[in-house]
């Protein structure tokens, strides 16, 4: 565009935003007179001139009444395929536009609920997507907040209903929830007149097995809950502070002092007691109690006395034992110490001791299933990887016992030196377990499987999932898409599908099969996919051999030999074993590569792709690229809201449904721009960790290998026992 024709168009009153987008439009050969209206503004154009650049019928959205987000959507919907005649309309708002064009790409039509909020729709298609039914609730009237935790409560299989009511905010659901998964008697505080806050504590207080009749009172504020919570768990006896009338920090200073211990005991100057001969605790109280010739101090809790003489006056062991007697000190009494007196001393000596209460052995869980978190697999003697005859999980029956609570014992009382008893300490009790897919009977001590599945211990929490077991896999079985882990004890045929939830083990052999799964993938053989089979796991792949197949692995993949495949792995590839080869095809691996052979004599081509890749290049790219459309974006928001600023004063413009959807539409794209430089981020310190890969080789390296580490380029050449590594922007080699 010649500066002519921008002034043309400057005098016709179109910003320069808007010239910017008729000029962009005109650049890649468009038919600009579309969009090239004065009451288009010019997020609007560039709505439909990205519509027009991907071929799309933008007559269907290229109406002023729709603002630039319902545009966005109707043009997102088209560039997908989906029938956008179900939301496209000027009257229907952008955020309710936007859950049924996801429900729609998801196969599920909100459209007949297009009358709800668009939270509550979002609720909706989550739901649906997760199989779970609210429908019920909305007709209850359940708001957003509260519908999201129900769902989520639903998903989780927990029996919320018996403890719902619409006066509950959504925190306080999510208590409710939080404490059904932990398997707590809800029915303690799920109750309106506690607030979420002292749900909370109460629900802390359950799990943690305290005595929550203590504090379950809605006349305390949840912070002094907390205190008295705090004291429970720490074994203190809260007694001396469990009242309403302290507040929380007078509660909070108490339980301190309890916590620190006795305190200690400061000497008057008068009785002859110095700094230097002080006692250890220096801020408890004491009792001083004079005689004509000797000075008795006992601590605040009954627990020492101390005996001085005054001017080293003698005295007799009936008048010392006369003195304690009419103290009232009668019990550990220190003989060395009377002898020590008997003597003659200038010093305050412990004349007597109490004895101390013991805390009882902690509570603990007997465990009747593996708790390993990672089922290591048997090495054999090559160092490859037994993957047939090890161990991957471990499978339980609806009914069986898993676990089981042994409380907390209680130890020994104490004496004091005036012969009070001392109650002893209980141990300390163990959280309640918590997961899924099992339950808690009523003694709070005995755990049960609820279904048949297999179970695992992930990150200290029980889990019990649905476990698929089938026979064989053949094209006549089907497609398997199943909400858990699938494990299959025969072989998997050619033209199968098997996608999962979770992880998938396989015992036999596999074919060329279509194989993806939410978490691990275990093959006890190995696959030889005749180049069209495909695996996709969310963390690792694991087998005794990969061939003519390619694999995606989110984390590591891991077997004893690979021949024509191509792997892509975020996290390691490792080829184990003695006759660990690695030979043809195309190896991605973004943390490093180990392997005992790679290549061969006959020069079958291998390509190695190590570190930062192509696939994190096209994301950063996408990213990049994200963040400057996002950025012109803001900056024509910004400009428009200036020029309202500019035309209108306060009171006119904070009435305009225009310009409020302009400010709302700066702090979306805020927020947007936000989460892109998370990722960006977490991009670069990904970056960031791959400088330092590597690849190993404990055998042999053949000619004709293409190596690719960070960039840096190299064709092998035969070597053996060596370590690849970029050095100074090339690809350096160090023997083992």
């Amino acid at each position: 565009m010649t500066q002519q024709e921008r002034e043309k168009w400057e005098k016709q009153g179109f910003s320069q935003d808007q010239i910017c987008e008729i000029e962009e439009g005109q650049a890649s050969g468009l038919d600009t007179d579309i969009y090239a209206r004065k009451d288009y503004f010019a997020i609007q154009m560039r709505q439909i001139r990205f519509g027009l650049l991907d071929g799309l019928p933008v007559e269907l959205y290229a109406r002023p009444e729709y603002d630039w987000f319902q545009m966005e959507e109707i043009r997102l919907g088209l560039e997908n395929g989906i029938d956008t005649t179900k939301y496209a309309a000027p009257g229907i708002p952008y955020d309710k536009m936007r859950q049924v064009r996801k429900g729609l790409l998801a196969g599920i039509d909100l459209s007949p609920y297009l009358r709800l909020d668009a939270g509550i729709l979002r609720e909706l298609r989550k739901a649906m997507l997760a199989r779970v039914n609210i429908i019920k609730y909305i007709k209850e009237g359940y708001g957003t907040e509260q519908l999201r935790q129900i769902r989520k409560a639903l998903k989780k299989k927990l029996n919320i209903d018996p403890y719902l009511k619409t006066e509950f905010v959504g925190a306080s659901i999510a208590q409710i929830s939080e404490g059904l998964w932990h398997g707590v008697d809800v029915s303690i505080y799920a109750k309106l007149e506690y607030s979420w806050q002292q749900m909370r504590e109460i629900r802390l207080g359950l799990e943690k097995r305290s005595d929550v009749s203590l504090y379950a009172n809605p006349f305390y504020d949840w912070k002094q809950m907390k205190e008295i919570r705090r004291g429970l768990e720490n074994g203190i006896d809260v007694g001396s502070y469990c009242s309403l009338m302290y507040t929380a920090l007078e509660m909070k200073r108490k339980r301190h002092e309890l916590e620190d211990g006795d305190g200690g005991y400061l000497v008057s100057k008068k009785s002859g007691f110095h700094e230097a001969d002080s006692f250890k605790r220096k801020d408890a109280e004491y009792k001083v109690e004079e005689f004509s010739d000797f000075v008795i101090t006992l601590s605040s809790d009954e627990m020492e006395a101390y005996f001085l003489l005054n001017d080293n006056k003698k005295v007799s062991h009936a008048g010392i034992m006369n003195a304690l007697q009419q103290r009232g000190i009668c019990q550990g009494v220190i003989e060395e110490a009377v002898s020590q007196l008997l003597e003659g001393c200038d010093k305050p000596l412990l004349i007597a001791k109490g004895t101390e209460p013991t805390a009882g052995e902690d509570g603990w869980y007997e465990y009747f299933f593996r708790t390993e978190e990672e089922w290591v697999p048997a090495m054999l003697p090559d160092g490859s990887v037994d993957y047939q005859n090890s161990q991957w999980f471990e499978v339980v029956s609806q009914g069986q016992k898993i676990a089981y609570y042994h409380e907390a014992g209680l130890g020994s009382p104490g004496t004091t030196v005036t012969g009070k008893l001392i109650p002893p300490r209980k141990g300390k009790e163990q959280s309640v377990l918590y997961g899924k897919g099992f339950l808690i009977l009523p003694d709070q001590k005995t755990y049960l499987a609820a279904m048949d599945g297999r179970i695992e211990m992930k990150r200290g929490k029980i889990e019990i999932s649905q476990m698929l077991i089938l026979d064989d896999m053949t094209i006549a079985t089907g497609k398997v898409d199943f909400d858990g882990a699938v494990y299959i004890k025969g072989n998997v045929g050619s033209g199968t599908y098997i996608k999962a939830t979770e992880d998938i083990v396989i015992d036999g052999f596999i074919e060329a099969a279509n194989i993806e799964c939410g978490g691990s993938v275990v093959l006890r053989q190995g696959v030889n996919g005749a180049g069209s089979g495909i695996i996709r796991a969310k963390k690792d792949v694991k087998g005794g051999f990969f061939e003519a197949v390619t694999i995606y692995a989110a984390g590591n993949i891991q077997g004893n030999y690979c021949m024509s495949s191509n792997l892509y792995a975020e996290g390691r590839v490792d080829i184990n074993g003695a006759n660990g080869a690695l030979v043809g095809g195309l190896i991605c691996a973004v943390e490093g590569l180990s392997a005992y052979h790679i290549g061969n004599r006959a020069g079958l081509s291998t390509s190695l792709k190590i570190g930062f890749n192509e696939l994190m290049r096209r994301r950063q790219r996408e990213l990049e690229e994200k963040i400057q459309e996002v950025e012109k974006e803001l900056s024509i928001f910004n400009n428009a809201y200036m020029d309202f600023k500019k035309k209108y004063p306060p009171e006119v413009r904070n009435t305009m449904s225009m310009f409020l959807k302009i400010e709302d539409a700066i702090f979306t794209k805020e927020k947007e721009m936000e989460s892109l430089s998370g990722k960006q981020r977490e991009l670069e310190d990904m970056l960031q960790r791959t400088a330092e890969v590597k690849i190993s080789v404990r055998g042999s390296l053949f000619e004709g290998v293409a190596v690719e580490i960070n960039g840096a380029k190299w064709n092998s050449k035969e070597i053996r026992n060596v370590t690849l590594k970029k050095v100074q922007g090339r690809v350096v080699l160090y023997a083992n």
